[in-house]
C-alpha cells in the first residue's frame, strides 16, 4: 500500500509541473501581444519565469516531504548491538553443549555422567546413561541433529531401567527427560519408553508416602537414602507430580495422578505451616527444619507448576497458601541484598536460587522474586572468579560472603534469570546470563572435552573432574533459552520440571 501511495504522487507531482508550465505558457502568448516595448516583455517574461519557478519548488518541497515521511514509515529498524551480542553468546552456549556431550560421546557414553579431566564415565545413578536422557530436549531445542538422534538410538534399542533406582532422581531425570522429548517431538518411543519408567516407579507406593530407593531386582523391598535415617526427604515426597500427572495424561492411565492426587491431600492436611525437611513414610510425620533449599525446595515448586500443568485446583490451592507464608515468614532485606532467610539462618544455598523464578511464576510476588535473583545473580558477580559459592552468608549490610567454596555447576540462578528476562525484557538479566556464562566457559571448561565442577571459587578456581547432567539439562539449557525470543517454548503452553524438561501443558 505504501509502495502505491508513493508511485501516486510521482505521477500527480509530474503531472501538476506540466499543468503549470502550460498555464504559464499560455498567459505568454495571450499577455505579449499587448506588449510592444522590449523592457515591458522582458519584465512580464521575467515574472513568468519566477512564477514558475515558485511552484515548482513548493511542488518539490512537497514531494520531498512526503517521500521522506514514507521512508520513515516503511524503514526497518537497525539491528541493535545488544541483539548481535545475544546471538552471538546463544552460539557459544550451543557450542557449549555441543563440546559438553561430544565428549561425553567419545569418552563416557552410556554412563550416566562424564568425568572430563581424567576422560571417563562414572554410574552416580546405577548405569541407565543418565547424561543421554537428560540432554534430549536440550539437543533436539538446539537443533544439535547427529547428537540428538545418537540419544534418541540409544533410547530405542539400549536403555534399560533396572536395578536400584533413586525413585526421585530417576522421576525427574529420566521419567521428565522421556516425557518431555515425547512432548517436543510427538515420537511415540520416547511415550512408551516413558511408560515403561512409569511401571517400574509404581513400586516405590506400597502405600501414600513413597519410598526413597526401590529395586527391581528385590520384589517389595521399599528403601530411604542411607544418610536419612530411615525418612524419605520432603523433595522426595513432592517432586513427583509433573512427571506421574503428565504420564497419566498422554496414556489416558490414571494410576500415576491418582498417587500425585493422594499426595496433596496429604499436604492438604499439613497447611497449617512450612513443610518440614523428613517424613516417616509409615507414620507420615514431619520433622525437621522448615527452609527452601535443597530436600524441600521443589515440593513448593510442584504446586505451582502443576496447577500450570493442568489447572489442578488443589495444587493452586496449596501453592497460594505456601507461598504466602514463604513471602511473608522468610523474606528479608539487609542493606540493598532481599533473599529469603530460611530455618532462621543467614546462610543462602545456591539451591535456593529456585525460588525468584517461582515467585515470578505466580505473579502475586513478582517484586520479591525479582529481588531474590538479583541477590542470587550477585553471588556470581560479587566474586572475583565471575562463579558463585555453593552457599554464602549474607551480612546486615547486605555484603555477601562465601561459606561454601564450591561451584557445581548449578543451574537455580540461571533459572531464576530466564524466568525474570521473559517477565520484564530488562537487558540487565540477558548482561548477568552473559557475565555467568563467560565465567563458567573461563573457568569450567576442559579443552579436551566438556566442563567440570570447580572448588576454591573464590580464590583459584581449580577443577574437580565432575560433568553434572543437571549442567547439560538445565544449566545451558536456561542460559540458551535466555537469549532466544519468547516464542520458543513460549511459558503459557509449556512447564519445565525441576530438571527443567519441558512438558507441553493440557
Amino acid at each position: 500500500m505504501l509502495k502505491g501511495n508513493r508511485s501516486f504522487n510521482q505521477r500527480r507531482f509530474k503531472e501538476m509541473c506540466l499543468i503549470c508550465t502550460l498555464f504559464c505558457l499560455a498567459m505568454t502568448s495571450f499577455v505579449l501581444p499587448l506588449f510592444r516595448q522590449n523592457k515591458t516583455e522582458t519584465a512580464i517574461l521575467n515574472e513568468v519565469e519566477r512564477i514558475v519557478h515558485n511552484i515548482e519548488k513548493r511542488l518539490t518541497q512537497q514531494h520531498n516531504k512526503h517521500i521522506h515521511d514514507i521512508k520513515r514509515v516503511i524503514a526497518v529498524p537497525k539491528l541493535q548491538a545488544s541483539d548481535h551480542i545475544s546471538e552471538q553468546i546463544a552460539t557459544e552456549i550451543r557450542d557449549g553443549m555441543q563440546h559438553a556431550f561430544q565428549a561425553y560421546m567419545r569418552d563416557a557414553w552410556k554412563s550416566d555422567e562424564y568425568m572430563p579431566v581424567t576422560k571417563k564415565g562414572t554410574n552416580t545413578f546405577g548405569g541407565k546413561g543418565l547424561t543421554i536422557i537428560d540432554s534430549l530436549d536440550t539437543l533436539y531445542l538446539m537443533k544439535l541433529s547427529s547428537e540428538f538422534n545418537a540419544a534418541k538410538h540409544f533410547v530405542a534399542t539400549e536403555f534399560q531401567f533396572e536395578g536400584q533406582i533413586n525413585v526421585f532422581e530417576n522421576t525427574i531425570r529420566v521419567l521428565g527427560g522421556l516425557l518431555s522429548a515425547y512432548s517436543l517431538t510427538k515420537d511415540d518411543i520416547f511415550l512408551a519408553k516413558a511408560t515403561m519408567v512409569g511401571e517400574v516407579l509404581l513400586g516405590a507406593f506400597p502405600q501414600r508416602i513413597p519410598c526413597g530407593v526401590i529395586n527391581t531386582n528385590r520384589p517389595n523391598w521399599c528403601g530411604t537414602q542411607s544418610w536419612a535415617n530411615g525418612k524419605v526427604v520432603n523433595a522426595e515426597v513432592g517432586t513427583l507430580a509433573l512427571e506421574f500427572v503428565a504420564l497419566s495424561r498422554f496414556t489416558h492411565d490414571p494410576r500415576w495422578s491418582d498417587k500425585i492426587t493422594a499426595i496433596n491431600k496429604y499436604w492438604k492436611k499439613h497447611d497449617n505451616s512450612l513443610l518440614q525437611m523428613n517424613i516417616d513414610p509409615h507414620t507420615e510425620q514431619m520433622s525437621g527444619p522448615a527452609t527452601i533449599g535443597g530436600g524441600i525446595d521443589s515440593t513448593y515448586e510442584y504446586f505451582i507448576k502443576l496447577k500450570a500443568l493442568t489447572g489442578d485446583p488443589l495444587a493452586s490451592d496449596l501453592y497460594s497458601i505456601f507461598e504466602e507464608m514463604i513471602v511473608k515468614q522468610m523474606f528479608v532485606t539487609y542493606g540493598q541484598t532481599t533473599f529469603a532467610r530460611a530455618a532462621g539462618s543467614d546462610t543462602l544455598e545456591h539451591l535456593g536460587c529456585f525460588l525468584g523464578g517461582m515467585l515470578i511464576m505466580g505473579q502475586k510476588y513478582v517484586a520479591e522474586g525479582l529481588a531474590m535473583t538479583e541477590t542470587c545473580a550477585r553471588m556470581y558477580t560479587s566474586n572475583p572468579s565471575g562463579l558463585a559459592c555453593d552457599q554464602v552468608r549474607i551480612s546486615k549490610d547486605g555484603s555477601i560472603h562465601c561459606k561454601n567454596d564450591l561451584y557445581l555447576l548449578r543451574p537455580e540462578t540461571v533459572e531464576s534469570i530466564f524466568y525474570a528476562w521473559r517477565e520484564t525484557h530488562d537487558q540487565k538479566w540477558r548482561d548477568y546470563a552473559t557475565k555467568i556464562w563467560k565465567a563458567i566457559a573461563k573457568h569450567c571448561e576442559v579443552e579436551s572435552g566438556g566442563f567440570s565442577d570447580v572448588r576454591h571459587v573464590a580464590s583459584r578456581p581449580t577443577k574437580t573432574d565432575k560433568q553434572e547432567s543437571w549442567f547439560l539439562a538445565e544449566t545451558l539449557k536456561y542460559l540458551w533459552l535466555t537469549f532466544q525470543s519468547d516464542d520458543i517454548l513460549p511459558l503459557d503452553k509449556y512447564v519445565f520440571n525441576t530438571e527443567a524438561h519441558p512438558i507441553e501443558s493440557f
